[in-house]
């Protein structure tokens, strides 16, 4: 049976995921972002989901008012439809009790189990990482190489020897009931259906029944044959589930192609050793498999013992001591070889052995120091020094990152370090998994704050909110995302073009000076490289400081009226069109009504200037002129009463242009 289009018939009770990734739960019947339990626990994203409840990530407030830095905690919720169902209720509860007891640093958290009107939830810590079976499904096909498991099932059977000692099993341990934390530090969790082994069973006390509930359970693919066939829990059907786990993290399969145990047919189904495990470490572990408890290895410390034994030292002391036998040998029959040349090369391999005992004391730090000289002068043993120290040189790696230099005021990581640091380091390890997943998070983070950024940027362009203030306005996000993605023009779109054309028109034709400066500021910063906006972007070029004299000019006026200086140039400058546009009128104007309508016109324009405003000066002397002019042809027409008028008109527009001191 195909592992992924099975992996969602495990039924998991829980799934946590990274803190930072946002879910959106199908089986979620609220959104419970923004609500604050008990006043203390304030739900921020939505991190996992079960068949029974939903798992999220919150902030402790007295914890934060502490000033305490790690105030998340995780917060797992039943799901509103189980509310008041006692039996449902139990398993959350006794998930809590059961974990509680249990303090193990490969075992989560949990700190507290607590109601807030129609919701049960539990509170446990927040873990930052990824489960196993996200682990497996990334190896597949080929699994993950023994050794490189080796920290992972020691740390799972430190948890469960731990947990069997004091009287507790799982009895529904798998991959996604376990959790590989950022730091390489695993953490098992869901012991809402875990059972107590009775060491310490009083036959004369009274049982409680509350504490069984008819919803606990167990996933078929990871149940012993025995779980299955109803008996009581014991450690071997932790052990049954353990190797099975182990063998998925070896092949990325199931060792009975999640079958359950009381389904396979033991006549056509035979295990198959993984790949990349010898014969030696087969056997434990196909022993952990064993269908039957009979056969199953007893305890989990066994299980790993077996499982850790390196076969090395034995190899080579063998290798030895046939070398010594085949020299001894050798020296018995060939009584002429030169005794002196035979210690000499003992001498040069005592040299050589010392000296890789020197190395190994070497501590990671150290070694980084070293790096060079070493790889220089042995690179077999650096090599074996790199394997050796592969995950604390890591560990530097992480917190030179975390180090690295920032951009932006310390706001953003620089990329090009980061990338640099995570290159050296792929150099020594290149098939990492942890520093392939440390440059997703870094890529993804990067990636997530451009999108931010942009989508901010989207947002206030198609609102018109030009002016915004802040670390978050249009100046500074652009200058943001310049220095996230070097190189590259943020675009606008269309719609946040077609606002801009029209916010720029209308202010243009209201003259309001204020709204223009800051569309000038704006186009150039956004717009300079959009080619609908050359035209406006020229236009404004050229106001640009017209509407800047305009602009003082009338909040001078404000607040002094009579003592404001009235800005003639600029004035020339950002009224020419207007201007233009009433010269061409008069050129083209060929009727009596048309020629009064345009002259009201013009004495409404020339109110906005002081009467010494030259532009405007020569406009109404070449309004006289049009009137005179016209007056001339209705006298020809012999219309006396509209000529002598426009002759009268004209007359007092000469006067009063005779009156002006300048012009």
């Amino acid at each position: 049976m195909d592992d992924k289009k099975t992996s969602n018939a495990d039924n998991d009770k829980t799934v946590i995921a990274a803190k930072d990734v946002k879910f959106k739960a199908e089986s979620s019947d609220k959104d419970l972002i923004g609500t604050c339990f008990n006043e203390r626990y304030l739900i921020e994203s939505q991190i996992g989901t079960g068949g029974m409840s939903d798992v999220y990530r919150a902030v402790d407030l007295h914890l934060k008012n502490a000033g305490i830095d790690e105030s998340f905690v995780a917060i797992k919720v039943l799901q509103t439809q189980f509310s008041g169902m006692q039996d449902v209720q139990q398993v959350l509860i006794k998930e809590a009790l059961q974990t509680q007891k249990l303090s193990h640093p490969n075992i989560i958290r949990v700190f507290d189990v607590a109601s807030d009107g129609e919701y049960d939830f539990m509170i446990m810590e927040l873990l930052d990482g990824e489960s196993l079976d996200q682990i497996i499904n990334r190896s597949k096909p080929l699994g993950i190489s023994f050794s490189k498991t080796q920290t992972i099932i020691k740390q799972i059977a430190k948890a469960l020897s731990y947990a069997h000692k004091n009287g507790l099993i799982h009895t529904d341990l798998k991959p996604s009931n376990i959790f590989l934390t950022r730091k390489g530090e695993i953490k098992i969790f869901d012991f809402g259906v875990a059972r107590s082994l009775q060491l310490n069973y009083d036959k004369y006390a009274v049982q409680d029944k509350n504490t069984t509930s008819a919803l606990s359970g167990y996933t078929p693919a990871y149940a012993s044959l025995e779980q299955l066939n109803g008996e009581s829990p014991c450690a071997a059907d932790d052990i049954f589930a353990f190797s099975c786990i182990i063998y998925e993290l070896l092949s990325s399969k199931h060792p009975y192609q999640r079958i359950a145990a009381d389904k396979v047919d033991v006549k056509k189904t035979k295990l198959s050793k993984p790949k990349n495990l010898n014969y030696y470490h087969w056997m434990p572990l196909k022993k952990g498999l064993a269908l039957h408890k009979s056969s199953r290895i007893s305890n989990v410390d066994s299980l790993i013992n077996s499982l850790s034994i390196k076969l090395y030292p034995k190899i080579a002391a063998a290798a030895v001591l046939v070398c010594l036998c085949s020299l001894a040998a050798n020296t018995y029959m060939t009584q002429n070889a030169d005794i002196a040349d035979l210690n000499n090369r003992l001498s040069v391999k005592e040299q050589y052995l010392s000296k890789i005992a020197d190395y190994s004391t070497l501590s990671a730090s150290d070694f980084l120091t070293n790096i060079d000289s070493i790889q220089t002068e042995d690179k077999l043993i650096a090599q074996a020094l790199f394997r050796k120290h592969q995950q604390q040189l890591i560990d530097i790696v992480e917190q030179k990152i975390k180090n690295a230099p920032t951009v932006g005021n310390g706001k953003y990581k620089n990329n090009d370090a980061v990338e640099a640091i995570l290159a050296e380091a792929f150099v020594y390890y290149p098939d990492s998994l942890r520093l392939k997943q440390i440059q997703n998070e870094q890529r993804t983070s990067r990636q997530s704050i451009i999108a931010a950024l942009i989508d901010r940027l989207d947002q206030l362009l198609l609102q018109g909110r030009y002016q915004e203030t802040g670390n978050y306005d249009i100046p500074n996000l652009l200058t943001d995302l310049s220095l996230l993605t070097p190189g590259e023009e943020y675009l606008a779109t269309n719609e946040a073009f077609e606002l801009y054309e029209n916010k720029f028109n209308n202010a243009l034709n209201d003259k309001d000076y204020k709204e223009l400066n800051s569309l000038i500021e704006v186009g150039e910063l956004v717009f300079h490289n959009y080619k609908d906006a050359e035209v406006i972007l020229e236009k404004s070029r050229k106001m640009t400081s017209a509407v800047s004299e305009l602009s003082k000019y009338t909040e001078a006026v404000k607040a002094e009226p009579n003592s404001a200086s009235f800005p003639h140039e600029a004035a020339a400058v950002f009224y020419k069109n207007d201007i233009d546009n009433l010269t061409e009128q008069l050129s083209s104007v060929n009727n009596y009504q048309g020629l009064v309508l345009l002259d009201e016109k013009i004495v409404e324009f020339a109110k906005q200037f002081p009467a010494n405003f030259k532009p405007v000066i020569v406009l109404q002397k070449r309004e006289a002129s049009s009137l005179f002019a016209y007056a001339n042809v209705l006298m020809e027409k012999r219309s006396f009463k509209k000529a002598k008028k426009l002759i009268k008109r004209g007359n007092t527009l000469l006067e009063s242009l005779e009156k002006t001191t300048q012009y």
